[in-house]
């Protein structure tokens, strides 16, 4: 599915291009750095107990759907792909029949009131929120859960999102990236969270992508991406372009994404092609705005449908009170990375100082068990790899569900369950899909890329984070900056 010889260029005359100056930097104390972050992610990234214990959570609400109602519930967001915080919620969908959704979110809240003192998951604060998206708001086992009816959307971006880290490999670099970056924005600097005008999880992930797409050879570690996200993004030129996986695009040339400059990417024009073709769900009407991008004050293009703005929850005064926040980020950072030895880490740790605060001391808010603290030399058991297969066909199943049969992915007229429906479709289509997805994915790391003109380690970031730095190299040449990818 996955053609990585076809490329795209991207503009290079954008007033964010990689701006900050470099600086040397020890080999050693830059993998110093790499390995105190890590151990900041292994603070608050998914482990195995919080997995658990919010699977228990989607388990018993899929049963009581699927009891009492006869439909499916599925997973989507940050918990399936792996990238939650402990304070994150859990994002639920119900495939309904259409015009339904009000009715059912009504029954289902019911529901949930008459489950109190009756289960061991303690369902309280339940919240029906009656708007364009239909949404059930709870909280179970001190967990926020969102339940909200046929998000197609959702099912669509996990299995894109689940692929892209696949693809670029380096022990899951780009769902690290996101934790990170993401703890920063949410304990630290205050910057996530659309119902705040602030930005999405999804335009974060984007976010994340492009820097990764356009940097790749050149980042270490982690690390590496949230100083090359805070130093780039806080100079991007915002007013005159928005942000694509390729790289920024003037505004003005939009609907239009093919009057670029040049530029090296990792994943090709044809890739995400490819991933609008097999994820993005399709709608029978036809849409009069398909080809217009709302333009707001945060300009960030979807890569699975181009008229979708991710930024559009950015109002017009946060903007500017994110360009303050990554401004201030990066030149923090960037004073951490240039001190020595032990006083680096202590100060990496200072930086993160909220997200240690709250998550570091032996507990987190998803688990009732205490769990391993900060500091002490180990670590939680995790595993960020999803479970793309599965993702898959629940989406499969979404699309059959509403009546999408392309491809011959499900018999038609047929009342079919949700395994003879995936049964059905991994015999056919879906063997052939899956096969080039992951075939491609795992060659991936085999071909040649180029090192573009940024910091280059070489070979490191192809171990694992853990034996990555038990062989350092002796130099690195640079301190990664935005300015040179």
């Amino acid at each position: 599915m996955v053609d990585l010889q076809e490329g795209i260029s991207v503009s290079s005359s954008s007033s964010s291009a990689l701006s900050l100056s470099t600086m040397q930097i020890d080999g050693e104390l830059w993998m110093f750095a790499e390995e105190r972050a890590q151990e900041i992610l292994n603070t608050i990234q998914p482990v195995f107990v919080s997995d658990r214990s919010r699977n228990e959570i989607i388990g018993y609400l899929q049963t009581l759907v699927k009891d009492r109602l006869g439909l499916e519930v599925f997973g989507f967001g940050s918990m399936p792909l792996k990238t939650y915080l402990p304070d994150g919620d859990i994002d639920l969908t119900i495939l309904t029949p259409k015009n339904k959704e009000e009715d059912l979110a009504k029954a289902l809240c019911s529901m949930l009131e008459a489950e109190d003192g009756e289960s061991d998951f303690h369902v309280t604060d339940i919240q029906y929120v009656p708007a364009q998206v239909k949404i059930i708001k709870c909280k179970i086992r001190n967990i926020d859960v969102d339940i909200s009816f046929n998000q197609m959307a959702g099912l669509s971006t996990l299995c894109f999102l689940e692929q892209v880290d696949h693809i670029f490999g380096r022990d899951h670099l780009f769902k690290r990236s996101i934790i990170l970056i993401k703890a920063w924005c949410y304990y630290e600097s205050r910057t996530l969270g659309a119902n705040a005008g602030l930005i999405s999880t999804y335009a974060l992930a984007v976010l994340v992508l492009h820097i990764i797409n356009i940097s790749y050879s050149s980042l270490s570690g982690p690390l590496a991406v949230l100083f090359k996200f805070l130093d780039y993004y806080a100079s991007f030129d915002w007013d005159n372009n928005c942000v694509t996986v390729y790289g920024p695009v003037l505004i003005s040339s939009l609907p239009d994404m093919t009057d670029i400059g040049h530029h090296e990417v990792f994943l090709k024009e044809k890739f995400f092609r490819d991933c609008m073709e097999f994820y993005l769900v399709s709608t029978k009407a036809v849409d009069a705005n398909d080809h217009y991008f709302p333009v707001k004050h945060f300009n960030i293009v979807d890569p699975l449908k181009h008229n979708n703005n991710l930024g559009r929850s950015v109002t017009q005064g946060n903007l500017q009170r994110l360009r303050q926040a990554f401004a201030l980020g990066a030149r923090k950072l960037k004073d951490v990375l240039t001190l020595p030895g032990e006083t680096m880490g202590w100060k990496l740790e200072k930086f993160f100082g909220n997200t240690l605060e709250r998550n570091g001391k032996g507990q987190r808010l998803d688990v009732d068990e205490p769990v391993t603290a900060f500091g002490t030399g180990r670590s939680e058991l995790s595993e960020l790899r999803g479970d793309f297969e599965g993702y898959f066909k629940s989406l499969v199943y979404g699309k059959w569900f509403h009546g999408e049969t392309q491809h011959n992915w499900v018999p038609q007229d047929q009342d079919t369950s949700l395994w003879d429906i995936v049964r059905c479709f991994g015999t056919g289509q879906r063997n052939v899909l899956y096969g080039r997805n992951m075939n491609r994915a795992t060659s991936m790391m085999n071909m040649r890329i180029s090192r573009g003109t940024g910091t280059y380690i070489p070979k490191m970031s192809q171990q694992s984070y853990t034996d990555r730095f038990r062989n350092k190299p002796s130099r690195v040449k640079s301190l990664p900056s935005a300015s040179q990818s």
